[in-house]
């Protein structure tokens, strides 16, 4: 239900640099890549070194404690990684210098310290399995293993490869040869997915399990209060355009622009004069009517038809509504880089005090509207069953099933613990549904309109329910009730990671990871095309929502 997406990936391997395994990838489902491969078939074109043999016997190319990770699971972990990340930053990699049609090998990530994209990507694996190495040693110490649910899941994961596959008229096994390596087989992925299963089971017990009093929060804001103060302050600025010109005959400067610049310093003095944010709106709005040619109208028309269309007045006035409604910046980060954030954060700031800040070729006008603040805003926990058109036939069947689960569960026992069990078997939200339909944590302007005016309105309890229609379907919603402030979540975001990474070094330490490097170099690289890619992102996408959790 959030605005942007919902979240919808299984863990697969642990997340690399940042020692948070809060980054998650989804089994088998992205395999879409841009390199432009040179044969039809695509064959691999990457060098291969198959006289190579591992240094720890059989084809184990990475060892623990207890784990012996083969070769063809590394390789299956690398393409993963390569083909995600070439899908997620895209055209992005052209600015670092990536070429799609070259091998990674014959490109350099860091020319300085001969770094290839090849030994790039090969390093972001190599931590990818230390981590889910050590939480799995871990794990095992402490007599944590999967449950029959998380067999499920693993089981639901290679299912999707099934249908992937089929969707692109393969077996399953052509498609892990031709997107993951030769040699590469189903049990291997299998056997991938059940360790970094019980890795992010132990991350998740050690991430959740710790605790923290309201005193602890308070010292570790007061420590860092910066990273979590934030200022809304109005702003305004008037043009007077470049101050000087020369005149190349004589050599001599000469001030062009003098009676604008002072037109413009007349302008924002004035504005300053502004007492409260409504006398400062109603200056701007002023000087925006009696300034036509400054109101960026969007006339919704073609490009070829743009210049020669009249904005009409009612056009006009919303574009001015708009512009004056931009004035206005909530929840402006900690900044003392700009002149605007080294005067909104000084201290001592007051609640409708004004400056005005000379720029290269403006005026800037500031008013303080909330000086600077830790976000109090407390934000709310609610679970929802969701019913989509789409899993049952039509919106019309969508609404009805809702009115009848609604009711089924209004004539049980209408408890929060029936209602979570009601979401795990009937809704169609991938991203809250095998957690009872909770959501935790939800902040105002998250979810889609309807959703989010539900959740926050004035008059909510804890234990409220209805139904509402969104552009997702129809939910039942169950009311929870207030989580923690906005600041103390964010806090015990940072000292939870802050602990993690503190424990994960100390069981690092504790719980060493081998490497065979000249082994591991032998790992093919698998390329698609573009146009393959394309294809299959689509055939992905046909399936992964059935499969998909948060």
């Amino acid at each position: 239900m959030l605005n942007n997406s919902l979240g919808k990936r299984i863990f697969v391997c642990a997340v690399a640099a940042v020692m948070a395994m809060s980054v998650t990838m989804s089994g088998c489902n992205v395999f879409q890549g841009n390199e432009n491969s040179q044969s039809s078939d695509k064959e691999s074109t990457a060098e291969t070194t198959s006289d190579v043999k591992s240094k720890f016997g059989d084809n184990t190319a990475v060892k623990s404690q207890s784990y012996n990770i083969s070769l063809p699971v590394m390789m299956y972990l690398f393409n993963y990684n390569y083909q995600s990340y070439i899908s997620y930053y895209g055209n992005y990699m052209t600015y670092y210098g990536f070429d799609s049609s070259k091998s990674l090998k014959e490109q350099y990530y860091n020319e300085e310290s001969s770094e290839t994209w090849y030994d790039y990507f090969l390093d972001m694996t190599k931590q990818y399995i230390k981590q889910t190495l050590v939480m799995a040693e871990a794990a095992k110490a402490d007599g944590v293993e999967l449950d029959d649910d998380d067999k499920k899941t693993v089981d639901e994961t290679l299912k999707s490869l099934e249908s992937t596959a089929s969707a692109n008229s393969k077996t399953t096994e052509e498609y892990i040869a031709e997107y993951y390596g030769k040699g590469v087989t189903v049990n291997d992925i299998k056997d991938c997915l059940n360790l970094t299963t019980l890795a992010q089971k132990y991350y998740n017990k050690m991430y959740n399990g710790y605790t923290f009093s309201d005193e602890d929060y308070e010292k570790y804001y007061n420590e860092h209060k910066t990273d979590y103060l934030y200022a809304d302050f109005m702003t305004f600025s008037f043009s007077f355009g470049e101050e000087a010109s020369s005149d190349a005959s004589d050599g001599t400067q000469t001030s062009v622009n003098t009676e604008k610049k002072q037109k413009a310093k007349a302008y924002a003095d004035d504005l300053a004069k502004c007492k409260t944010r409504e006398e400062f709106e109603a200056y701007i709005t002023k000087y925006l009517k009696d300034n036509p040619d400054l109101v960026q109208v969007d006339t919704a028309v073609s490009e070829e038809e743009s210049s020669k269309a009249s904005p009409t007045q009612e056009e006009i006035d919303e574009a001015i509504k708009t512009q004056v409604a931009s004035a206005l910046n909530e929840k402006y980060t900690y900044e003392l880089t700009s002149e605007a954030g080294k005067w909104v954060f000084a201290d001592g700031r007051k609640t409708n005090e004004t400056t005005v800040i000379e720029g290269a070729d403006t005026y800037t006008v500031i008013m303080m509207v909330k000086p600077s603040y830790r976000d109090e805003d407390t934000y709310k926990n609610v679970r929802h069953i969701l019913f989509t058109s789409d899993t049952y036939g039509s919106e019309e069947e969508a609404k009805k099933k809702a009115d009848d689960v609604y009711k089924k569960w209004k004539d049980g026992e209408a408890t929060e613990d029936s209602f979570a069990a009601l979401a795990e078997e009937f809704s169609s939200d991938p991203g809250s549904s095998k957690n009872g339909g909770l959501y935790e944590n939800v902040t105002e302007g998250q979810m889609v309109a309807e959703f989010n005016d539900w959740v926050f309105d004035k008059s909510r309890k804890p234990g409220d329910t209805g139904i509402v229609k969104t552009s997702y379907g129809y939910h039942i919603m169950y009311f929870v009730g207030d989580s923690n402030t906005a600041w103390k979540v964010s806090v015990d975001s940072a000292m939870r990671k802050a602990k993690y990474e503190e424990e994960y070094n100390s069981l690092s330490e504790k719980y060493k990871v081998e490497y065979d490097d000249a082994y591991l170099k032998t790992i093919e690289v698998f390329q698609t095309t573009s146009e393959e890619a394309s294809t299959d992102e689509s055939a992905a996408e046909s399936t992964k929502d059935d499969t998909d959790a948060s």
